[in-house]
């Protein structure tokens, strides 16, 4: 009996260990397992973490590549319009090389002043716009360059025509372009007037003419003194006298100015060389028409020897006398 319950005794006690052996196993595979899905998270997290710090590096690096662009585009435009304004002066030295190639062979200009309706009825001054043509061999006129006034209303309206201060733009046209255009901004000359009033000898009107981009100046048209006759000096890129135009101040046509009921004899301004004056190289002719003309047109002959620059300059000559005698309001004694 004894034997028999030390067998049982045993048995049981097997029993028990096995028992605990089951359940230190199951233990030991439920951490295993525990520790291995663990793993698995911490390693989803941080595939997760790296995922999303590396859309994070991503974006930072496609914004500072996109800020990079266009600082690099900006720099781009900045460098392109700076070569633009490099490359600017020299279209506009080709485009006065072909101006004087078109007055190289020439001998006379016709410039026309533009005709405004509004002036003619308000009575109130307009910028002036003047149309410059040469004469073909066949009679025909070929448009060549347009001039244009850019001034202020109040400086039109209360400052004297003669007195008043503009400036004017000239560009290159052709038989194709567009006769009242008004965009100048591809224009190749500026030609600038101050704001004086003369008094004899002193503060005589003058008209400045540069290349618009390159600065570089052309010349210089003067109103000199005179008690009686009016007459004008031309001056070179140099500011040297290189013309003198005088006119006889007894003409019918320039006693009569503005103030004929009918037409009236033209108006005549000798060219002279400065260094000689004895005998006239060309002419500026007015055409005189009557009070009720809404425009003035000149006729400007010279020698085709002379340099094609001063033959623009002999063009503005025109212009100036227009401004200083034939526009309606004007006011001071010169």
């Amino acid at each position: 009996m004894n034997e028999i319950k030390k067998e049982e005794k045993s048995i049981k006690i097997d029993i028990k260990k096995r028992r605990k052996s089951m359940m230190n196993k199951r233990n030991s595979i439920q951490m295993s397992e525990y520790q291995d899905n663990k793993k698995t998270k911490d390693s989803d997290h941080s595939k997760r973490k790296s995922i999303m710090l590396g859309s994070v590096m991503d974006l930072k690096l496609n914004t500072k590549k996109e800020l990079n662009e266009d600082k690099t585009t900006i720099t781009n435009k900045k460098m392109r319009a700076r070569k633009s304004v490099m490359v600017n002066p020299l279209i506009g030295l080709s485009s006065f090389v072909k101006l004087k190639g078109q007055l190289t062979n020439i001998s006379e200009l016709i410039v026309q002043q533009e005709p405004d309706i509004s002036e003619a009825i308000c009575g109130c001054q307009q910028p002036n716009n003047y149309h410059i043509y040469t004469r073909e061999r066949n009679g025909s006129l070929s448009y060549i360059y347009k001039l244009r006034e850019f001034s202020g209303d109040c400086n039109r309206i209360f400052c004297p025509v003669n007195c008043r201060e503009f400036t004017m733009k000239m560009k290159l046209m052709n038989e194709h372009s567009n006769k009242y255009d008004t965009n100048f901004n591809n224009s190749l000359m500026t030609m600038k007037r101050d704001w004086r009033i003369p008094c004899l000898c002193c503060l005589r009107p003058e008209i400045v003419i540069d290349l618009k981009k390159e600065k570089i100046r052309v010349g210089k048209v003067e109103q000199s003194f005179a008690f009686c006759d009016p007459c004008f000096t031309v001056y070179n890129e140099n500011d040297e006298k290189i013309y003198y135009i005088e006119a006889d101040c007894c003409q019918c046509g320039f006693i009569c100015r503005n103030y004929s009921l009918g037409k009236t004899e033209d108006c005549q301004f000798l060219i002279y060389n400065w260094n000689n004056r004895d005998k006239a190289i060309g002419y500026i002719m007015k055409k005189t028409e009557s009070v009720y003309s809404l425009a003035d047109n000149y006729l400007v002959y010279f020698p085709s020897k002379i340099q094609p620059e001063d033959k623009f300059l002999l063009s503005i000559v025109a212009v100036m006398i227009d401004y200083q005698y034939y526009e309606k309001n004007n006011q001071v004694v010169k």
